[in-house]
C-alpha cells in the first residue's frame, strides 16, 4: 500500500497502511530484533502523511514512535546518534509548523548528546555538527541570540575542516557555512561576512563541476549571495551575474527534472528584483511566464502546487500595481483561492495561504473600494491568527497583518475600535519578539506608523513621542553598517518631521535633515534605493522652507528632486512618485516666485506621470487630478480657457475612474465641483454652477471624516453663496459638523487646535448669507450654533437636567456621570480610548433622551424662541463681521430681531483692530505703518461723519499729530472710537430710540469675528462740540454667545470673597499698588467674608474657589496666543492656568475681577471662539467678570476697585455684625461708575478704555 501511495498519490492507500503498520507492532513484543525496522516503516508513513494533510496528531504519534525506537538503542548503542537525529528532525517540523519552543531546545539537547556520541574521528561526527549548527540558526532566527549564530557559525567551520578537498561533502559544508555568514550580515551589516559567503560559495561551485548533480543547487547559491550584495550595494553587474547563473542552474535541470521548478522560481524572482529597479517591462513579463511554467509542473494535489501558486499570483499583483490590468488582480486573487483550498484546517500551511489572499483581497478593495474584499481579507487574517496561537513562531506576522487591516478600516470608516485594536495587536507582536529578535526593529516601526495614525486622528502628543521613542529603537537595532539602517533613519527622520510641523521645534526638523542626509550617505551612487533618500531629504526640506521661508532650502530640494528623477529610467515603478514630488516643489517655487517656467515645467512632468500610468493603471486617477490642477493654476495667471477646459475633462476621468464608495472619490468630486465653480464665474453658465452644487452634496454624503465631510461643506457654502439658493443649507452642514471636528473625545488642547482649521469666520459668513435673504432670526441661530464651539460643548455638560430627571431619573443619573466624567477626562486625562468611549456613551444616551416625548430637541443647538429670553434685561447687541459685510442684529424681549445695515466692510473693521492694537502696543511703534492705517481711517470718518464734526475733529487731530510720536494713542483712540460711534453705535441706538440718561439702561454686546477686539462700549465722538458716547446713553456689558446670558443665578450659601494680590511675583515687575488695592477692598468689604492672599500659591488659591462668591485677582496676566488654555495668572509659585480653573467645581461663584493684564484678550486665530481668561470663568460658572482689553497702568487698580466696591457695598448696614451680601447684578453699573470717576481724574483713553464687563 506504501509502495502504491508513492507511485499514485492516493490517499486512502496511506489511510490503509497506517493501521495495518499500527497493528503489526501490537503484534510484535517489545524485545523483537526487527521491531526498529517496523517503527521506521510507521514513522515513514505518519511523516509523509503530515506533510500531505498538515494533521498535528500524525506528527504527535510519530514523535512517540522515534521516542521508543530511541529507547531501543540506549548508549552507547553505535546506531543511537543517528535515532537521535530522527527524533530531532521530528522535534524541530513540530517547532516549525506550531511553535513548540519545548521541542527546539529538547532539539539541541539530543544534537549535543549526538554529538558527544560520535567524537573525532567519527564518520559522522560532520553530520551532528550541522544538525546541531542548523538547530541553533533556527533558534537564532526566534530569539536573535548571536551566541547562538556564532556558535552555529563555529560549528559548521569545525565541520567543514572535516572535509579537506577533494572530499565529496566539502562543497555542501562550504555552502553551509556560507548561508550562515550571510545570516550574520543581515544582522551586522559586516560586509567581509558578505564578501566571504560569496567566496565560500564559488568555491563549492568549484567542487562541482558539471554534469555534478548538485552543481544547480550550487550554483543558485552563488546567485542568491550576489543577489544580496546587489541589494545593499546596488552593483548591476551582481544583480546581471545573478540571472546569468540563475539561467545556467535551469538549463541543468531540464524538463522532468525534480528541481526545475525550484529553477523557473529563482530566475523568475532574480528578473522581478531587475524590473524593480530598472522598470523594465519585459523582465517582468518573463517572470510571470517563469512562474507559469513552474506552476505547470506540479500536478492538482501535488505538495508544492500552492507554492508555485502563490508564487505566479505575487508576480500578477505586481504587474497589476505597475499597469493596472484588472484581470491580473482577478487571477492573482483566484490563483490565491486554489492554494488556500490545498490546505484544509488544520493544515499547518494554511494560515500562509490565508495571510497571502488577504492581502491580494486588500489590493482589490485599495483600488475598487469595494467594502466586502476588507471584510473578507479581515476575516481571513483572523482565522489565520487563530491558527497560529501563543506558542507558534509566526503568530508575530500574523499579529501584524491583522494591524494592518484593521488600521485600513479605520482609515475608511473612522471606527476608532479598529485603531484601538490594531495598536493593541502590534503592541502583542512586539511582545513576542525579545529585544534581539531580527524582525524586532521592522514591527517597531510598524507600531510607530499606528501610532502615528492615531495621533493624527486624536492629536495626542503622547503617541507622537512614542513614535519617536519606537522609531529610535529600532535605529539603535540598526548600528551601522547593517544595511538597513538607512530605512531606520528615513522612518526616524519623517517622524521627527511629523513633530516639527504639529509643534514648530525647529531642533526636530533641524535632526530630521540630519538624519535624511546620513542616510544618503550610506546609499551611494549606485544604491538602488538612493533615489528614495534624495527624495526623503527634498521633501524635508521642501517642509522646512514651507515653515521658514529660507530660499536656498527650495533650490536645494528642486535640485535633490531633479537628481533623484535622474537615477531612475523612463519606466521605473518609482519614477511617477518623483515626478509628482518634483512638480509639487516647482509649484512652491511659482507661487513665490511667479516664474512661469516653474508652472509650465510642473505641468509637464505631471504629463509625463499621466502617460506612466495609463488606462487602468490604479493610480491613473490621481495623476489625472494632479495635472487638471495644475491646469487650473495656469488659467488662474494667464486666463487660458483651454487650460481650464482640460482641466474639467481631467477631472471628469478621474471621477470615472474611483466609483463610489472609493475613498478618493469625495476629495475628486471637490476637485471638479472647484474648476467648475471657476469657469461659472468666468462664463456665468448656470448649468456649470449647478452641477458643481450636485458633485459637492455628492461628495458630502461620501466621507464618514468629520474633517473631510467639513472641508467640502465648506466648499460647497463658498461656492454657492451669493450665486444658489442651496447656500445656507451649505452652511447650516458645515456649521453641524463643528462640534464633530472638536469631539468631547478629544482633550482640550486638540479641541482648540481642530477649530484652528479653517473654521473661524465661518458662523459670520453664515450669518451674512442669512441676512441677504433676510432670514434674521436664522442668522441669529447660526451665529449661536456656530461660535464659541469649546464653550457650547463643555456647557452642554454642565446643564441642569432636572425635567428630565422628573420624567427619566435613570438616564438623567446616566448623562450626569457620563458629563462630569467627560469633563474631567477631557480636561485631564490623555487616554483616548477612554475618551473616546465616553464620547460614544454620550451621544448615545443623549439619543435615547431624544425618544422620550417633549425631549426631541433636549441639548440640541438652541432656537430663537429661546434665544430671545437673553433679551429680558436689555438688548442684546451682535456686532456680525464676514467678508460680505457687516450688520448689527438686534435681540430685544418685545420685537424680536431688528436687522441694522453696518456701512463697514470687513477691511474697515480689520484695519479698525490694527490702529488699535498700534495705539495700545508698548516700545517701539512702525510709524509708516501708522500713517497709512490713518489715512484709510481718516477716509472712514470722511464718509460717516457730519462735516462740521469732522472739521472739529481734525482741527484736534491736526493739532495732535505735530506730537504723535509722544501722543499717538490719543488720536489713534479718538479716532477709532468716532468710526465706531458713527458706523455701529450710532445706527444701533437710533434703531433702539435711545436718548441719554442719567440711570442708562443695561444693554449687552455680542462682538463677532474682529469686532471682538474693538472697545465697543467705549465708541464716541470726545472732541467735538457736543461730545457723543455709549456711556451717556447705556451701561455696556459683554457676551461671548446669547446662550452665556441664558444660565442661572447661582446660590451663594455662605458668602465668601476671595482677594489674591500679587505685589512681587518672581521673573515680573512689580505691582505695589496691588496692596493699596487690597486695603481698598478691605475699607468696603465686612473682615468675616474674606479670604486674602498675598504671595499665594496655585493650589491655594484652587482649593478656595470652589466656595468663592467673588473672586478677585491683582497680578500680572499672560495670554498664550499658540494655546491659550496656557493663559494664567501669575502667582507667587507659577502661573494658574486657564486649564487649571476650568477643572474646578464652581457652585458658588457669581463675580470674578481679574484686575490684570490682557484678561479678556481673545485668541487672534479663533476670535468667535474667545478662549480667554475671562471667558473662562464665566464657563467655570460665574455669572460676571470684570477684565481688562490690554495692561492696565499700576496705580489704575485701586483706584477703579475703590469705586467699583463702593458702588457694590453702598447699601451695606453700618452694624458689623449684620449680614451683607451685595448685588452682584449690579457689577456692570458699579464698572460704569468706576471708570466715569477714573475718566473725571482726567485718565487717558488708555488707561480708561480696557475695563470691560462680561456676563450678567
Amino acid at each position: 500500500l506504501g509502495t502504491r501511495f508513492n507511485e499514485s498519490g492516493g490517499h486512502e492507500n496511506l489511510d490503509s497502511a497506517i493501521p495495518i503498520y499500527r497493528e503489526a507492532l501490537h503484534l510484535l513484543p517489545a524485545s523483537y530484533p526487527g521491531r526498529y525496522a517496523f517503527l521506521d516503516n510507521i514513522v515513514d508513513a505518519l511523516s509523509t502523511r503530515f506533510k500531505q494533510s498538515g494533521r498535528q496528531e500524525d506528527l504527535e504519534e510519530a514523535i512517540s514512535w522515534h521516542r521508543e525506537a530511541l529507547e531501543l538503542r540506549p548508549a552507547p548503542h553505535p546506531l543511537r546518534s543517528s535515532s537521535l537525529n530522527k527524533l530531532v528532525n521530528a522535534l524541530l517540523t513540530r517547532f516549525e509548523r506550531f511553535g513548540r519552543q519545548e521541542g527546539l531546545e529538547e532539539a539541541i539537547s539530543l544534537h549535543r548528546e549526538a554529538l558527544q556520541l560520535r567524537p573525532a574521528p567519527h564518520p559522522d561526527r560532520c553530520t551532528s555538527l550541522n544538525n546541531i549548527a542548523v538547530a541553533l540558526s533556527t533558534r537564532f532566527q526566534q530569539s536573535g541570540r548571536d551566541e547562538d549564530l556564532e556558535e552555529a557559525i563555529s560549528m559548521f567551520r569545525e565541520a567543514l575542516e572535516l572535509f579537506p578537498a577533494p572530499h565529496p561533502d566539502r562543497s555542501t559544508s562550504l555552502n553551509n557555512i556560507a548561508s550562515a555568514l550571510k545570516t550574520r550580515f543581515g544582522q551586522s551589516g559586516r560586509q567581509e561576512d558578505l564578501e566571504a559567503a560569496i567566496s565560500l560559495h564559488r568555491e563549492a561551485l568549484e567542487l562541482l563541476p558539471a554534469p555534478h548533480p548538485g552543481r544547480s543547487t550550487s550554483i543558485d547559491n552563488v546567485a542568491s549571495a550576489l543577489k544580496t550584495r546587489f541589494e545593499q550595494s546596488g552593483r548591476q553587474e551582481d544583480l546581471e551575474e545573478a540571472i546569468s547563473l540563475h539561467r545556467e542552474a535551469l538549463e541543468l535541470r531540464p524538463a522532468l527534472h525534480p528541481d526545475r521548478s525550484t529553477s523557473l522560481n529563482n530566475i523568475a524572482s532574480a528578473l522581478k528584483t531587475r524590473f524593480k529597479q530598472s522598470g523594465r517591462h519585459e523582465d517582468l513579463e518573463e517572470a510571470i511566464s517563469l512562474h507559469r511554467e513552474a506552476l505547470e509542473l506540479f500536478p492538482a494535489l501535488h505538495p508544492l502546487r500552492s507554492s508555485s501558486l502563490n508564487n505566479l499570483a505575487n508576480a500578477l499583483l505586481t504587474r497589476f500595481e505597475q499597469s493596472g490590468r484588472q484581470e491580473d488582480l482577478e487571477e492573482a486573487i483566484s490563483l490565491h483561492r486554489e492554494a488556500l483550498e490545498l490546505f484544509p484546517a488544520p493544515h499547518h500551511l494554511r494560515s500562509s495561504s490565508l495571510n497571502n489572499l488577504a492581502k491580494a483581497l486588500l489590493t482589490r478593495f485599495e483600488q475598487s473600494g469595494r467594502h466586502e474584499d476588507l471584510e473578507e481579507a479581515i476575516s481571513m487574517f483572523r482565522e489565520a491568527l487563530e491558527l497560529r496561537p501563543a506558542s507558534h513562531p509566526d503568530r508575530s506576522v500574523s499579529l501584524k497583518n491583522m494591524a494592518s487591516a484593521l488600521n485600513k478600516r479605520f482609515e475608511q470608516s473612522g471606527r476608532q475600535e479598529d485603531l484601538e485594536e490594531a495598536i493593541s495587536l502590534h503592541r502583542e507582536a512586539l511582545e513576542l519578539l525579545p529585544a534581539l529578535h531580527p524582525l524586532r526593529s521592522s514591527f517597531l516601526n510598524n507600531m510607530a506608523n499606528a501610532l502615528k495614525t492615531r495621533f493624527r486622528q486624536s492629536g495626542r502628543q503622547e503617541d507622537l513621542g512614542e513614535m519617536i521613542s519606537l522609531h529610535r529603537e529600532a535605529l539603535e537595532l540598526q548600528p551601522a553598517p547593517r544595511p538597513d539602517r538607512s530605512t531606520s533613519l528615513n522612518n526616524l527622520a519623517n517622524a521627527l518631521s511629523t513633530r516639527f510641523e504639529q509643534s514648530g521645534r525647529h531642533e526636530d526638523m533641524e535632526e530630521a535633515i540630519s538624519l535624511h542626509r546620513e542616510a544618503l550617505e550610506l546609499r551611494p551612487a549606485l544604491h538602488p534605493d538612493r533615489s528614495t533618500s534624495l527624495d526623503g531629504i527634498a521633501n524635508a526640506l521642501w517642509t522646512r522652507f514651507e515653515q521658514s521661508g529660507r530660499q536656498e532650502d527650495l533650490e536645494e530640494a528642486i535640485s535633490l528632486h531633479r537628481e533623484a528623477l535622474e537615477l531612475v529610467p523612463a519606466r521605473h515603478p518609482l519614477r511617477c512618485s518623483l515626478l509628482n514630488n518634483l512638480a509639487k516643489a516647482l509649484s512652491t517655487r511659482f507661487e513665490q516666485s511667479g516664474r512661469h517656467e516653474d508652472l509650465e515645467e510642473e505641468i509637464s512632468l505631471n504629463r509625463e506621470a499621466l502617460e506612466l500610468r495609463p488606462a487602468p493603471h490604479p493610480l491613473r486617477s490621481s495623476s489625472l487630478n494632479n495635472l487638471a490642477t495644475a491646469l487650473s493654476t495656469r488659467f488662474e495667471q494667464s486666463g487660458r480657457h483651454e487650460g481650464l477646459e482640460e482641466a474639467i475633462s481631467l477631472h471628469r476621468e478621474a471621477l470615472e475612474l474611483v466609483p463610489a464608495p472609493h475613498h478618493l472619490r469625495s476629495s475628486f468630486l471637490n476637485n471638479i465641483a472647484t474648476a467648475l465653480s471657476t469657469r461659472f464665474e468666468q462664463s456665468g453658465r448656470q448649468e456649470d454652477l449647478e452641477e458643481a452644487i450636485l458633485f459637492l452634496q455628492d461628495a458630502l454624503g461620501l466621507t464618514t471624516s468629520a474633517s473631510q465631510r467639513f472641508r467640502v461643506a465648506r466648499a460647497w457654502a463658498s461656492h454657492a453663496d451669493s450665486s444658489h439658493d442651496s447656500a445656507l443649507d451649505a452652511y447650516q452642514a458645515a456649521i453641524e459638523l463643528l462640534p464633530r471636528l472638536a469631539m468631547l473625545s478629544l482633550d482640550l488642547s486638540s479641541r482648540q487646535q481642530a477649530l484652528t482649521s479653517g473654521t473661524d469666520g465661518l458662523a459670520c459668513a453664515a450669518a451674512a448669507c442669512a441676512i441677504e435673504s433676510g432670514q434674521f432670526e436664522r442668522a441669529v441661530e447660526l451665529l449661536e450654533e456656530g461660535r464659541a464651539v469649546f464653550w457650547s460643548q463643555a456647557l452642554q455638560l454642565r446643564t441642569p437636567m432636572t425635567d428630565l430627571r422628573k420624567v427619566a431619573p435613570e438616564l438623567e443619573e446616566t448623562l450626569r456621570d457620563i458629563s462630569l466624567a467627560l469633563e474631567q477626562a477631557s480636561l485631564r486625562d490623555r487616554e483616548v480610548v477612554r475618551l473616546r468611549r465616553l464620547n460614544d456613551k454620550w451621544l448615545a444616551t443623549l439619543e435615547e433622551v431624544r425618544q422620550l416625548k417633549g425631549f426631541e430637541d433636549f441639548l440640541r443647538p438652541r432656537r430663537i424662541s429661546t434665544l430671545l429670553g437673553a433679551a429680558v434685561e436689555g438688548p442684546v447687541v451682535i456686532l456680525n463681521a464676514s467678508e460680505a459685510g457687516c450688520a448689527a442684529l438686534i435681540l430685544t424681549s418685545l420685537n424680536g430681531v431688528q436687522h441694522v445695515p453696518l456701512a463697514l466692510t470687513f477691511a474697515d473693521v480689520t484695519i479698525l483692530v490694527d490702529l488699535m492694537r498700534f495705539a495700545t502696543a508698548s516700545g517701539h511703534r512702525d510709524l509708516t505703518r501708522f500713517a497709512s492705517i490713518w489715512v484709510h481711517v481718516d477716509g472712514l470718518l470722511q464718509q460717516n461723519l457730519p462735516s462740521t464734526t469732522l472739521q472739529l475733529m481734525r482741527q484736534s487731530l491736526s493739532r495732535d499729530m505735530t506730537r504723535v510720536r509722544t501722543n499717538h494713542e490719543y488720536n489713534n483712540f479718538q479716532m477709532v472710537l468716532a468710526v465706531l460711534w458713527q458706523s455701529v453705535v450710532r445706527p444701533v441706538f437710533h434703531s433702539l430710540g435711545l436718548k441719554k440718561f442719567d440711570t442708562p439702561p443695561n444693554l449687552w454686546w455680542c462682538p463677532t469675528g474682529p469686532f471682538t477686539f474693538l472697545p465697543i462700549h467705549a465708541a464716541g465722538i470726545y472732541n467735538a462740540g457736543e461730545p457723543q458716547c455709549v456711556s451717556d446713553y447705556v451701561v455696556s456689558s459683554y457676551t461671548p454667545t446669547i446662550t452665556t446670558l441664558l444660565s442661572d443665578v447661582p446660590i451663594s450659601n455662605p458668602f465668601k470673597m476671595m482677594v489674591v494680590i500679587e505685589p512681587n511675583t518672581p521673573g515680573q515687575s512689580g505691582l505695589q499698588y496691588t496692596v493699596d488695592e487690597l486695603q481698598r477692598i478691605e475699607s468696603h468689604v465686612p473682615e468675616k467674608d474674606l479670604v486674602k492672599f498675598q504671595s499665594a500659591n496655585v493650589e491655594e488659591v484652587l482649593s478656595h474657589l470652589p466656595i468663592t462668591s467673588i473672586a478677585h485677582f491683582a497680578c500680572h496676566g499672560q495670554q498664550h496666543p499658540e494655546n491659550p488654555l496656557e493663559s494664567a495668572l501669575m502667582l507667587y509659585d507659577g502661573p494658574l492656568k486657564v486649564s487649571q480653573i476650568m477643572q474646578q467645581p464652581t457652585p458658588n461663584a457669581q463675580l470674578a475681577f481679574l484686575g490684570a493684564c490682557q484678561t479678556a484678550m481673545g485668541d487672534k486665530a479663533l476670535p468667535d471662539e474667545v478662549i480667554h481668561l475671562a471667558s473662562t470663568l464665566l464657563f467655570a460658572g460665574f455669572r460676571g467678570v470684570i477684565a481688562t482689553m490690554w495692561s492696565i497702568s499700576d496705580e489704575d487698580g485701586p483706584k477703579v476697585a475703590d469705586a467699583f466696591y463702593e458702588y457694590l457695598y453702598r447699601n451695606k448696614p453700618s452694624a458689623v455684625a449684620g449680614t451683607f451680601q451685595p448685588n452682584t447684578k449690579e457689577a456692570a453699573q458699579a464698572l460704569h461708575v468706576a471708570v466715569d470717576k477714573l475718566r473725571s481724574e482726567g485718565a487717558s483713553f488708555k488707561r480708561w478704555v480696557p475695563f470691560i464687563h462680561m456676563g450678567r
